[in-house]
């Protein structure tokens, strides 16, 4: 899969990057875990050898110009930097630390998915394309509950979420709540059935809606099903 960039901040990012890929220097791209680093060097550098930060402190790569995918794991960069003087450094890094501008003449951001709107549709659309082949099933992506907490990391593990726990009969998924449950029964009957409770309420609220189509539906009175919505606010709203 190549760097997704149909919004103009990745259009640019992409353009700059390959202008500079012939540049004699250093560069360096930085930005949040699932941004799209790696996959953005490597669609432009196809053939550079990828190596994290331990693996230069074993051996000093031969080749020219070198990928380190870890640099923010680097703890003495001076050091690391003077191994590979005689190299030309393509790196990534999860932040930004203020002495790589000594090293790396050319410093790339890349925003996180919120920003990038387009990308987001793009990639979202991808990964469903994706997990739909591989569940071989149809996931309606209005159903799922997306996380871009770790951006496309998180994006995609909310579609597989969505794909595995939509393809679990009863009895699978009464297994994996009992997983969950035997670690955690010391804590007691009344502590655990918001786990029964909170899913049920969350489901009955989202086809019911109102408090008196819950009531009737789950055979509850109407003030039964307040008193245990407003208790598991937190969850269900």
């Amino acid at each position: 899969m190549e760097f997704i960039a149909k919004s103009p901040v990745s259009q640019k990012i992409v353009n700059t990057l390959r202008v500079s890929a012939n540049l004699p220097v250093n560069i360096l791209v930085w930005g949040e875990p699932g941004t799209g680093k790696r996959t953005l060097v490597e669609t432009i550098f196809k053939d550079i050898m990828r190596i994290s930060v331990d693996e230069v402190k074993e051996h000093i790569p031969k080749n020219k110009d070198i990928y380190i995918y870890d640099l923010h794991r680097c703890n003495k960069l001076d050091s690391l930097m003077e191994q590979l003087k005689e190299h030309r450094v393509i790196a990534t890094s999860n932040d930004f630390n203020k002495r790589y501008e000594e090293y790396f003449p050319i410093l790339l951001h890349i925003p996180p998915l919120k920003d990038r709107p387009e990308d987001l549709e793009l990639l979202t659309k991808h990964y469903i394309q994706e997990v739909s082949r591989d569940f071989d099933t149809q996931i309606d992506e209005r159903q799922i509950k997306i996380n871009l907490n770790q951006n496309a990391i998180s994006l995609k593990r909310s579609i597989l979420t969505y794909a595995v726990l939509s393809s679990l009969d009863e009895e699978q998924m009464m297994d994996l709540l009992q997983r969950q449950l035997e670690p955690r029964l010391e804590e007691g009957y009344k502590n655990l059935l918001y786990l029964f409770e909170v899913p049920l309420l969350k489901a009955a609220k989202k086809r019911f809606r109102s408090i008196l189509a819950i009531s009737k539906a789950l055979g509850l009175n109407r003030a039964t099903v307040t008193s245990k919505i407003n208790r598991y606010k937190e969850f269900i709203e």
